[in-house]
């Protein structure tokens, strides 16, 4: 690892994890290691790499993509769920499901262009149908991102596509 803020000190951000943190303690930690403190991943990349879909015998996925996760799944364990995680930098916000699917996870977009992703549905009851443009479910394995820089939704395949190639 290395950091321009850290200089040669990278070793007093270790270890990331600890047995005395929730297991949400420790993906965070694990996640802004990877994408602040040393490793210096965009967030999309990061958490592709700590939540990976299902790449393997997966005849639906580029070989790019499963190049990624292939290296990627030497450089770390997947973080299995039951899990729906949601995580922005400021840039993006977004949320990923993990491959497994156990747990449910459902996001609508308004007229307004308001976002909102939910492990439930129904949690905003009194939003009317007719200001929703997108009402959908979040897929095992998939992300959900907005890109504020960009200002706009970057379907799931573009962005692990990107990120894949590079």
């Amino acid at each position: 690892m290395e950091s321009p803020v850290f200089g040669d000190d990278t070793s007093h951000l270790l270890p990331a994890t600890s047995d005395n943190m929730s297991d949400s303690g420790n993906f965070d930690s694990v996640l802004e290691l990877m994408t602040k403190a040393g490793a210096n991943r965009p967030l999309p990349e990061a958490v592709m790499m700590m939540i990976p879909e299902a790449w393997q015998d997966n005849d639906n996925l580029s070989e790019t993509k499963k190049a990624f996760y292939e290296y990627n799944s030497c450089v770390m364990e997947p973080w299995d769920g039951p899990a729906m995680v949601a995580f922005t930098d400021g840039r993006y916000i977004g949320a990923t499901l993990d491959r497994n699917g156990l747990r449910p996870s459902r996001y609508y977009v308004t007229k307004d262009d308001h976002v909102l992703v939910s492990s439930e549905i129904g949690v905003c009851n009194d939003l009317p149908d007719m200001d929703v443009v997108v009402k959908h479910r979040l897929e095992p394995g998939k992300m959900f991102l907005v890109d504020f820089e960009s200002q706009k939704i970057i379907p799931d395949n573009e962005i692990k596509e990107k990120i894949a190639s590079q």
